[in-house]
């Protein structure tokens, strides 16, 4: 793979720039073993890690969940995601940071696990506007969640229903799978959150419903309460998706991007609505606004910093 400038793809890997061919993970790694670990996809801009602390604030929290016994240290984890972008050229794309617990049995206890093995893939990916302008298709998946699992709570490693959703999506030739819970409540889509506009009036599941706490899901709550606009939190039904004004989903990938129809039943126009419009007008307002705060507050200490990696020959 190369990168935007012709060039081999580097990863940071433990804070150490190694190049894509030569980036490697030991067979004995629980991420690779037991899917034991925690990962958090960022949009870039403009060079700019969109929400970058709200990421890293969603990835401590889940490594205490699951009992990590020792967290990498977030300035080294910023370091590297600001170094994983230059070193590859990204402007326009997107950062994937993964943390694992490092190696060791299933029969270990997890405090004795005390080497978390961390690395960060940076590419570029400019956005398809035809997305944002016509919106997605969208299908109810056949797989369940349990809303009463821990893991619920966290961007695990194990990722399989969603990979099972998604292609059980394209299958039957849509974009998107939405989940409905065990007890056959709304919770979230394969790959975002979901949310729901019905007589001017916008809803989401609430978190007893399964959905992971998306960051862009947590941005539209607090800028709806910002702007004076109603966004109730409660369960849904899966006939409320097709008989909605509209739908749109979230996630740190796009942002907020309308979906017009769900099992080929078409949302009200098929357009992307009033709501919906308005909140990918805000996103945009976002991002603006974070790339100008990041130029400001990041772009002097990084310049500062920027040699402190190691380059693996």
């Amino acid at each position: 793979m190369v990168g935007e400038k012709g060039e081999t793809m580097k990863w940071i890997v433990n804070g150490e720039i190694v190049p894509e061919g030569d980036a490697g993970l030991s067979f004995g790694d629980r991420g690779a073993l037991l899917g034991d670990g925690l990962f958090e996809t960022f949009r870039v801009e403009q060079g700019v890690p969109l929400f970058m602390r709200e990421h890293l604030k969603r990835l401590r929290e889940g490594m205490q969940i699951l009992r990590f016994a020792v967290m990498p240290d977030e300035k080294e984890l910023i370091a590297g995601i600001r170094q994983a972008l230059v070193v590859n050229g990204v402007e326009s794309g997107y950062l994937r940071l993964t943390v694992t617990r490092g190696t060791g049995s299933f029969a270990q206890p997890l405090a004795a696990l005390t080497e978390p093995v961390w690395w960060v893939e940076a590419r570029s990916m400019p956005l398809q506007m035809g997305v944002l302008e016509h919106g997605v298709e969208a299908i109810v998946a056949s797989t369940c969640l349990n809303p009463h699992s821990r893991l619920r709570r966290v961007k695990s490693l194990n990722f399989l229903e969603n990979v099972l959703a998604k292609q059980e999506a394209r299958d039957r030739g849509a974009d998107e799978a939405i989940f409905l819970t065990t007890d056959e409540a709304v919770s979230e889509g394969a790959s975002a959150n979901l949310f729901l506009v019905k007589k001017g009036v916008c809803y989401t599941p609430s978190l007893a419903c399964g959905p992971l706490p998306g960051v862009v899901r947590g941005w539209v709550l607090a800028t709806a309460a910002r702007l004076g606009l109603t966004v109730v939190e409660r369960s849904l039904q899966p006939g409320e998706l097709t008989a909605a004004d509209e739908l749109f989903f979230t996630n740190s990938t796009w942002g907020p991007f309308p979906c017009v129809a769900v099992d080929g039943v078409t949302i009200d126009s098929g357009k992307p609505g009033p709501y919906t419009c308005k909140w990918m007008e805000q996103w945009q307002e976002e991002v603006a606004a974070q790339i100008e705060a990041d130029r400001k507050n990041h772009s002097a200490s990084f310049d500062a910093n920027v040699n402190t990696f190691s380059q693996k020959e």
